[in-house]
């Protein structure tokens, strides 16, 4: 039996069925991984692919995987939908970023070269935390002002995706001092709070964020909960708001004041 033959064969199935199996298209992509405070390359960083609906928390065992070589190099290739980008690398605070129809996600997109699509830049742990002070007596929102550090701005990466990201090669990603993890500001008497931030502040989230006054830490509350009604902090830190307004915005108060505080952004 020659080659040709048994070709036919085997295609017979797909053909009396009226189609052959579909092949996937796949995107390639190299990127590099850096230590965000020294520029040396992460030689020990892993990127996993999670493809909707599938999350780093549920993956599925045979998601796409690449580990750095010596000089921080990961090549990979990714289908054209939709996925979670979760790079890690031990000492490093991990990172999870979107990306659509297979492209590399806009944060890392703005720093492509010649030689590389994105430039990823890791910082080392611990996570960042910060605090923020308020009088006793202080009611109503609390705005947190971001402001981009001298080489850093909001870059549109496309026609829709807009990223934080370094404008300047020259752009230091030094959070006040190299490895520094434990920041406090004060609010003013309208709850304003303005802060020149890096990445490293820039993508801070609920869990690193705590306002306080005298008395200690002011709790999270949740609407939700019928038993939260007295003082406490309402909102939660919105990667939209930061992208559309550099902002978070929360309200430090009793449900009643933020309910009314709600009330007047109608």
């Amino acid at each position: 039996m020659n080659r040709i033959h048994l070709l036919r064969i085997l295609l017979a199935p797909f053909l009396m069925a009226g189609c052959l199996p579909a092949r996937t298209a796949l995107m390639r992509h190299r990127v590099r991984i850096v230590d965000a405070e020294r520029g040396v390359p992460v030689t020990d960083a892993i990127l996993d692919l999670h493809y909707y609906p599938n999350a780093p928390d549920f993956p599925n065992p045979d998601h796409p995987r690449a580990s750095a070589n010596a000089q921080g190099e990961i090549v990979l290739q990714s289908e054209a939908k939709p996925a979670i980008w979760q790079v890690r690398a031990p000492g490093y605070i991990e990172q999870q970023l979107s990306s659509s129809q297979g492209r590399v996600p806009p944060r890392y997109a703005a720093h492509a070269m010649d030689y590389y699509d994105g430039v990823i830049h890791l910082y080392r742990m611990p996570e960042p935390q910060l605090t923020i002070v308020v009088s006793d007596t202080y009611t109503g929102p609390l705005t947190i002002n971001l402001n981009p550090a001298p080489g850093f701005d909001h870059v549109l990466v496309d026609e829709i995706n807009l990223a934080f990201s370094a404008v300047d090669p020259q752009a230091s990603y030094v959070q006040e001092a190299v490895g520094r993890r434990v920041f406090t500001e004060t609010a003013s008497a309208h709850g304003t709070v303005d802060l020149v931030v890096t990445p490293l502040l820039y993508e801070i989230k609920a869990p690193q964020l705590q306002i306080r006054d005298s008395t200690g830490v002011l709790p999270y509350r949740d609407i939700a909960n019928p038993q939260d009604v007295e003082r406490g902090v309402w909102g939660s830190v919105s990667e939209d708001e930061k992208r559309l307004s550099q902002q978070i915005r929360l309200c430090v108060g009793t449900l009643k004041d933020y309910r009314k505080w709600r009330g007047s952004l109608q």
